[in-house]
């Protein structure tokens, strides 16, 4: 789950860690402010992690889902995709 550092001035992303028992499966920090939407007049629950934080990003196709398996809500660029 992405934050803002105030002292730094700017978004902390955290790195990809494999999700238990998953093989492929890899937690990937959604981009969000830990569930909400980044700006706006009020704050929001993320559409694209549904407030969680994270997806779920399947390695060896570049799939993304709400979980391993589950709703999938699009895909990363492969290799030689314009990545």
């Amino acid at each position: 789950m992405a934050y803002w550092d105030g002292k730094k001035n700017k978004i902390v992303y955290f790195d990809d860690s494999p999700y238990p028992g998953h093989p492929g499966w890899w937690y990937t920090d959604c981009g969000c402010c830990n569930g909400v939407e980044w700006g706006g007049d009020s704050p929001r629950e993320c559409k694209s992690c549904n407030g969680s934080g994270s997806l779920a990003l399947h390695k060896p196709s570049g799939r993304i889902a709400h979980y391993p398996g589950g709703p999938f809500v699009g895909r990363m660029p492969l290799h030689g995709e314009g990545r």
